[in-house]
């Protein structure tokens, strides 16, 4: 195992909520280019999806999760937001856990342009301060 810790502090802390039509992951970059937020966590959220596609890796195998319905729960969401040094833009890795119309519960990785807001997501995102 290989390990490495970093000292920082929390900063400042966002509420955000995305429109119909939002992509979550999308959305959640955006914010932190708007704001100039290198570092971030998700903290938590909860709101509805037109759909959602979810990654989920297992050894050396990768699928696609497709979730349908007209109103895909959002339960439970975390993640972070790191600054990608070749583009100098936030990039967001969030996972989440949704539920479809029918009540099947679904986890991953949420793919970036695959889950637009249906109603509202509020989300709770908390910059993260590295120390130099």
């Amino acid at each position: 195992m290989e390990a490495s810790l970093v000292s920082g502090k929390a900063g400042r802390v966002f509420t955000a909520r995305l429109l119909c039509n939002d992509d979550l992951v999308a959305s959640v970059e955006e914010l932190c280019a708007t704001h100039r937020i290198g570092h971030a966590f998700i903290k938590g959220g909860l709101g509805s999806l037109f759909r959602a596609q979810l990654e989920q890796s297992l050894d050396d195998r990768t699928r696609i999760i497709d979730v349908q319905g007209f109103a895909v729960e959002l339960l439970s969401i975390s993640g972070q937001v790191l600054t990608d040094a070749s583009r100098q833009r936030p990039v967001a890795s969030l996972y989440g856990i949704v539920a479809d119309n029918l009540g099947a519960v679904y986890a991953g990785k949420f793919v970036r342009g695959s889950a637009p807001t249906c109603i509202t997501i509020e989300l709770m995102v908390q910059e993260w301060l590295p120390c130099a």
